[in-house]
């Protein structure tokens, strides 16, 4: 059976794919780029006022980067581009006094030469203010119309920073 296996046309064809595939895989090319290392910090801040009530889940979200981004010297991002976020989870606050929050990833940025920069570590989270133990003591004590007293939303205002990390190295050109 093996050897039926072997003799046939089919097996030399699937070696030679494998080694093509394996090869390309080995080998990472190398350009004049200078390198942009997996871990390099991005400075970002928030551009807009953010709110638990006015965004929903897969939304994106405008970063700006706050300082050139240097490796060698050279600027592989510059100051003032654009990075996007993506709402993760939000909710509005809710009776009983539950606050509204919302979490926001940081997914990528450009660099100078138009490459998208994966970005990792740099979630937001921000929540309102919980009323719920002023809502239920009010609701019992003085009058059960209390309990359906809302908490706040989750406010971020613009300019807030936000540090996330390059998720992968790789090579920007900075011609």
């Amino acid at each position: 059976m093996i050897n039926s296996i072997c003799k046939s046309m089919y097996v030399k064809h699937i070696a030679l794919v494998l080694v093509v595939a394996v090869t390309c895989m080995s080998f990472q090319m190398r350009g004049n780029g200078v390198p942009l290392n997996a871990g390099t910090v991005i400075p970002l801040e928030t551009i807009s006022f953010i709110r638990s009530d006015q965004v929903i889940p897969g939304q994106v979200i405008d970063f700006r980067v706050r300082y050139d981004v240097k490796s060698d010297d050279k600027v592989v991002i510059a100051a003032g581009t654009i990075a996007k976020g993506q709402v993760m989870r939000a909710q509005k606050a809710k009776g009983l006094g539950k606050e509204g929050f919302v979490e926001i990833q940081i997914k990528s940025v450009q660099a100078v030469d138009g490459q998208e920069i994966f970005l990792t570590g740099g979630n937001l989270y921000n929540e309102g203010e919980d009323k719920q133990t002023l809502s239920i003591v009010l609701g019992v004590f003085i009058c059960i119309l209390f309990l359906t007293m809302k908490g706040k939303n989750a406010e971020v205002p613009p300019g807030v920073e936000v540090s996330p990390a390059v998720a992968m190295s790789m090579n920007i050109d900075t011609k």
